[in-house]
């Protein structure tokens, strides 16, 4: 199972949309920080706003485990930031040209050959703190 699970880091280090998407299945799902992406369609959304935000965007795995039909792989992933990229507050943070270097961790649910669930989680904070962006601070209790 962990074939397509290469195939697609392959695909998606070498912004190749169309073998990205061969990696899914016909309803796939992906969860990041900024929400589920169902569908095609709205899987591919994501990883082409990725690329527009990060066109150098690679992903490094510094390892990999399998267990049947699951996968999980650490990764590191780094990019200079020079498109826009939507925040998980709903605002969308402009080119910055700053250069990011982000753990993150992806876990795949694999039927047939085929990715069917997608989740990735990546430090948020380490991220917007290589941004720019000023940590927030949580307000007073209402």
């Amino acid at each position: 199972m962990a074939d397509v699970v290469d195939r697609y880091f392959d695909a998606y280090n070498a912004h190749d949309l169309d073998a990205v998407m061969r990696c899914y299945c016909a309803k796939p799902v992906a969860v990041g920080p900024g929400g589920p992406a169902e569908g095609r369609s709205e899987v591919a959304s994501y990883h082409t706003g990725i690329w527009q935000a990060f066109p150098d965007v690679h992903a490094t795995v510094l390892q990999k485990v399998g267990d049947g039909e699951a996968t999980a792989v650490a990764a590191v992933g780094t990019g200079r930031h020079t498109g826009p990229f939507p925040l998980t507050t709903g605002e969308v943070l402009q080119g910055t040209r700053r250069y990011v270097s982000v753990r993150c961790c992806w876990f795949f649910a694999v039927k047939d050959g085929l990715i069917v669930n997608q989740q990735v989680f990546y430090d948020q904070l380490e991220l917007y703190l290589q941004l720019g962006l000023p940590p927030s601070r949580p307000g007073p209790a209402p």
